[in-house]
């Protein structure tokens, strides 16, 4: 088959790592696989490695403008003018408009769409109930364009894609490839975290996080409790490695808790999930997810993790009794942070996150794609 991949933004993120990971297992698989994006320098790197050709998109950007849509509807249309495509897998809300596009050229062509999360229609996502009935509008339309509309976990598909927004939706878990995952050891990054902040941390409790500083991630949730996770282990420290627009309330947060020698941001460090093996726990206090990524990567690290009840992430975790927390809950998350301290709990969820990474296998999700692109 010949297959288009295509996402706004090809910046580092769990949506790119995704379609970078399928596009690679697809090419293995002996398709023809080509990716296209609108802005960054993420994805050309990544793909220039694997000679997986690529196409920009000129009028493809992550925009509330109405006119960018419109015209990547038509500069699509003029794309596939010349190229003999079977699939074209969309990956991101800005990009579906293009499924439109792809009909008005040529109707046999298969359209998929992945929701890669369902935020903009999620109950904690920071917009009034006018701007989420115009994203509902909006999905509604051009998913008629759509012929395998794809949710990355049970949980968005049971709200989402059984006659809400689709009839005819499909549950395809994000996957990763084993192979591909290279992860320091707890020495490596604990050297590596102690000579950044001048402390050696070789026999602190890390609390490790690894997402964008931003309202989504909710770590004002993990700052403000701080200081009772420091009465149940006196010697944790939090480092969380991710840069984003909510750094300098983040800063001012900690400065105001006088936890400068306890919280630190690392910024952004290149393939976050490699430092996992140097986390006592994982902790995500996310107020909306999809399917993260960085859970799959705690899955096959062997790593305990905190996370909130909030989209796929249930789904991702092999001991919730110990593992999941109520979103914004403190008394529940300090009560599994204090099970956490437990090391038969602890062998429990390494065994769990062998068995459960087994679903979360690239060859698994790659055999379902192929299965509904050939329907």
């Amino acid at each position: 088959m010949k297959i288009l991949y295509i996402i706004t933004k090809a910046v580092v993120g769990g949506a790119q790592m995704s379609v970078l990971n399928l596009a690679r297992e697809m090419k293995k698989r002996g398709h023809e696989v080509s990716v296209g994006f609108g802005e960054g320098d993420f994805l050309p790197a990544e793909l220039a490695k694997e000679n997986i050709p690529f196409i920009k998109f000129k009028n493809l950007r992550r925009t509330h403008n109405p006119f960018y849509p419109l015209f990547f509807i038509f500069e699509i249309k003029k794309y596939l003018s010349n190229k003999n495509l079977d699939v074209i897998h969309f990956n991101s809300s800005n990009a579906l408009p293009g499924a439109l596009g792809v009909k008005l050229f040529n109707n046999k062509i298969k359209t998929v769409f992945t929701f890669r999360g369902m935020s903009m229609l999620d109950e904690h996502y920071e917009a009034g109930k006018l701007k989420k009935l115009f994203y509902f509008l909006f999905f509604k339309f051009f998913l008629l364009f759509v012929d395998v509309p794809v949710f990355v976990s049970q949980e968005n598909f049971d709200k989402f894609g059984q006659g809400a927004l689709v009839d005819n939706g499909v549950m395809i878990h994000n996957g990763l490839d084993p192979n591909n995952l290279d992860f320091l050891s707890r020495d490596e990054v604990r050297n590596f975290f102690s000579q950044k902040i001048k402390e050696d941390l070789s026999d602190k409790y890390v609390i490790g996080s690894i997402g964008r500083l931003h309202y989504q991630k909710n770590y004002e949730f993990l700052i403000n409790i701080f200081p009772e996770i420091l009465r149940i282990r006196p010697d944790a420290r939090a480092v969380i490695v991710g840069e984003g627009p909510e750094r300098r309330l983040y800063e001012d947060l900690i400065r105001k808790n006088n936890l400068e020698e306890k919280i630190f941001l690392f910024g952004s460090l290149d393939n976050g999930g490699r430092y996992l093996k140097g986390f006592d726990v994982l902790a995500l206090p996310s107020r909306y997810e999809g399917l993260s990524i960085t859970l799959i990567e705690a899955l096959f690290a062997g790593s305990p993790v905190l996370a909130s009840d909030v989209g796929g992430n249930r789904e991702e975790i092999s001991f919730p009794e110990a593992e999941i927390y109520s979103l914004d809950n403190k008394k529940e998350f300090l009560e599994k942070f204090s099970l956490l301290q437990v090391v038969e709990i602890l062998e429990k969820i390494k065994n769990g996150n062998k068995i459960l990474a087994e679903e979360f296998n690239l060859k698994k999700t790659a055999d379902s794609y192929e299965k509904n692109y050939g329907k």
